[in-house]
């Protein structure tokens, strides 16, 4: 139909544009044959009358001349009168003319030629002058029938040049025309042809009526309807759009001229979908009528894409609870509504107990299983219902949002809170609920929650700062044993700020020179001789002074500043120990590792280059490491293990027993040395249980030929009982504190006479 209006179109245009160009064309060659040879007949005839003109004044004058010479008998010189006539030079042959001189009255005097000048004539006459009076004329005749012959000959090329141009003027347009129509059907050929297969839906409709002419084949298809059930109807009459309002707006928007672009709207499909659209819409001319031409977009998946988007920025996908930028929005919007009802908000920070160990042992598929289940735990223990993935206006309904921060970390933002006594009910049922053991895969683990709680107003105002008092009060639960709730103080935040400000501290004390090491010796109880001291690391701040170890090494592994401070240790205690071997005194020296320095992937490369550049055999270096490490069972801990039992270098595993014990470590990894942790060593000979464990792990290591040192020896009765059990070497402060080299080396030659066992005695550095 639309097609058919547009031929019809194109053909009325084409018969008016045909019309004019004949007219225009015509009048033009009208133009040319009427004005070329009138324009020559009259710029030839002025010419002519210009010529004749100058002529007969200069003749005129000579005559004048002659008159003056000989102002008696001109007249009667007729032969010299005729001499001015006739001279050559003024003879126009291709004009035929007559020249006369007459007299006063008119007489002639003399004339050129007595022959008839053909008509038309150009007749000028002008006046011989003598003493101021005319005494006679000099008068030229011209015949213009030359003129008039150019002229026809100039009206025939006119009318052959009008003919051409006539010709040029129809033809030419006509044909740009046929080919500007024939590119204008084939333009309107293809948009058919582009309409129809465009994977838009796409309609055109009455602008005066908004009944629907045509529609394309994806229109067809997304709608279920076909053409004729939709041409000649109206929108309201199929029913297709969902939002009449937006409708009307748009057709009221397109009757002032202004196009529609992208409006938002949704699809009635035939068989009841609804389908998110993009549509598009502008006013146009078909025919004699003005149509809207409609092009959608379907956009539902996009949008459905655009969703899931969304959820995933804010919501933790594996658990389906808000993550950590809803998180903060949630607790936001909690602060103001509370600030404005006069409420609290209370804010609790949890991270599970005992998480890496499942995760590590277990594997993370099934790590992930327990952070689900302990998502669904922490959700039934709020207030008044769950909060998965709600929409905000839900979770703000009921007053409380359960997030996922990331790892293991979680946290709940409490509102409508009048009494902080609701928080504490809430955090005891979380702690209940999360110490009940979790059944994974048939395996069941024991986790527990250490939560930090912080209340606003009342500890501060600020969204950040509560965030960070929660997790200051967190891990104060995590130091006071786990598994518990605390709120937080200003003196947690005091001891917050301190630990900052070591940490900060720290990062210059390697710089400027503040570690140092002091040295505590190892008794060989076979041979009653030294066998080889520990070193022990110590910082002297400028601030704080002496820094005790529990301070400062904790920070070192978190910051990860233990790597060149381990590495700066390494060196020391090679260098000290080739400096008392050089010195006759040969010892055996220790260093800690700890599991952080293992990480390091030129761990290797550093203890290589300590022993290398002080010179120390590898069989006079010992590496300390602990349970921990071994409990990882890492591919790369065990790689390191092993290459550092090919330098010959001893492997020893301090504070035995204190740890999740497994005689499996003792066989997997190749370790040289058991130390037995002080707290057996205490009640040794006292307590049963002690005393059996000690004697067990004596005997165990002498088994598997390894060398057992017992830490913390500081009684004469512990050191007698150590040695008849047969433990090999005992330190502790019973034998000597620790102390720096110099008075080491004092302490050795007052104590010892500077004999040293014949055994290999060991340098650690304690880090702990």
């Amino acid at each position: 139909m639309a097609s058919s209006w547009n031929e019809h179109v194109s053909d009325k245009k084409t018969s008016q544009i045909t019309s004019t160009i004949t007219w225009i064309a015509g009048t033009v060659a009208l133009i040319v044959a009427v004005c070329l040879p009138l324009g020559y007949f009259a710029l030839s005839y002025q010419y002519q009358v210009g010529e004749i003109g100058t002529e007969s004044q200069f003749n005129a004058k000579l005559v004048s001349e002659f008159i003056q010479e000989n102002p008696e008998s001109w007249r009667f010189q007729e032969s010299r009168l005729i001499d001015f006539l006739l001279e050559e030079d003024r003879i126009r042959a291709e004009y035929p003319e007559q020249r006369r001189i007459l007299g006063a009255d008119g007489e002639e005097i003399a004339i050129s030629d007595a022959f008839f000048v053909s008509a038309p004539v150009i007749s000028i006459r002008e006046p011989v002058m003598y003493r101021g009076k005319v005494v006679a004329y000099f008068e030229v005749n011209r015949s213009l029938r030359p003129l008039l012959v150019t002229t026809a000959l100039v009206a025939l090329f006119g009318f052959v040049l009008a003919s051409a141009l006539f010709a040029a003027l129809k033809i030419v347009p006509l044909r740009a025309l046929n080919r500007a129509l024939a590119s204008l059907r084939q333009s309107e050929h293809l948009f058919s042809q582009a309409f129809h297969a465009s994977p838009d839906p796409g309609m055109i409709c009455r602008a005066e009526d908004g009944r629907i002419i045509n529609v394309n084949k994806s229109f067809a298809q997304l709608s279920g309807y076909t053409l004729p059930e939709v041409v000649g109807r109206t929108h309201g009459d199929v029913a297709l759009w969902a939002d009449e309002d937006v409708i009307a707006r748009a057709m009221q928007q397109l009757r002032l001229g202004q196009p529609v672009h992208n409006l938002e709207m949704t699809l009635l499909t035939k068989s009841g979908e609804h389908r998110d659209m993009l549509v598009s819409s502008e006013i146009t001319e078909v025919g004699d009528a003005l149509c809207s031409l409609t092009v959608a977009r379907d956009v539902t998946e996009q949008k459905r894409a655009e969703q899931r988007m969304v959820y995933l920025a804010n919501y933790d996908h594996l658990t389906g609870l808000p993550n950590r930028a809803l998180f903060r929005d949630r607790l936001a919007g909690a602060m103001q509504r509370a600030q404005r009802a006069e409420h609290l908000v209370g804010l609790l920070y949890l991270d599970l107990d005992r998480f890496k160990q499942v995760n590590d042992s277990l594997g993370h598929q099934v790590g992930d299983q327990l952070l689900k289940q302990v998502a669904e735990r922490l959700r039934q223990c709020v207030r008044l219902s769950d909060t998965i993935a709600l929409s905000a206006a839900r979770e703000e309904l009921f007053g409380c949002t359960v997030a996922r921060l990331g790892g293991d970390e979680f946290t709940l933002v409490l509102e409508d809170i009048k009494h902080i006594d609701e928080i504490t009910r809430i955090a005891q049922r979380i702690v209940s609920a999360l110490a009940i053991p979790f059944d994974l895969n048939g395996h069941q683990a024991f986790v527990g929650a250490s939560i930090g709680i912080t209340v606003f107003p009342f500890d501060d105002d600020d969204l950040d700062n509560l965030i960070r008092n929660a997790d200051v009060a967190m891990y104060r639960a995590k130091a006071l044993g786990r598994n518990n709730f605390q709120f937080y103080t200003d003196d947690l935040n005091a001891n917050a700020e301190e630990r900052l400000l070591l940490e900060a501290e720290l990062r210059q004390a390697l710089e400027l020179n503040q570690f140092e090491l002091v040295y505590q010796p190892k008794l060989n109880l076979r041979t009653n001789l030294i066998s080889g001291v520990e070193a022990l690391l110590r910082w002297r701040s400028p601030r704080k002074g002496l820094v005790p170890p529990t301070e400062f090494i904790t920070l070192l592994e978190e910051t990860g500043l233990i790597v060149p401070v381990g590495a700066w240790v390494l060196r020391t205690a090679c260098e000290q120990a080739v400096d008392w071997a050089r010195g006759g005194m040969r010892l055996s020296m220790a260093v800690n590792l700890s599991a952080r320095q293992f990480c390091d992937e030129s761990l290797i490369a550093i203890i290589r280059s300590a022993m290398n550049d002080a010179g120390l055999p590898a069989d006079q270096l010992e590496l300390e490491v602990t349970e921990s490490l071994l409990m990882e069972d890492s591919v790369s801990s065990q790689t390191a293990l092993a290459n550092i039992k090919k330098m010959g270098v001893k492997i020893s595993m301090d504070d035995f027993g204190t740890g999740y014990s497994s005689l499996a470590y003792l066989k997997r990894f190749p370790l040289d040395t058991l130390k037995i942790d002080r707290s057996f060593v205490k009640d040794v000979g006292v307590d049963p249980d002690d005393t059996a464990i000690v004697r067990a792990v004596i005997a165990l290591s002498h088994n598997l030929r390894l060398t057992v040192v017992a830490e913390g020896v500081e009684t004469r009765e512990q050191l007698k009982f150590l040695r008849e059990a047969r433990c090999d070497q005992a330190q502790g402060y019973f034998i000597s504190r620790p102390m720096g080299a110099a008075a080491f080396e004092v302490w050795m030659a007052e104590n010892y006479d500077g004999q040293i066992a014949g055994t290999t005695p060991v340098h650690s550095v304690n880090q702990a």
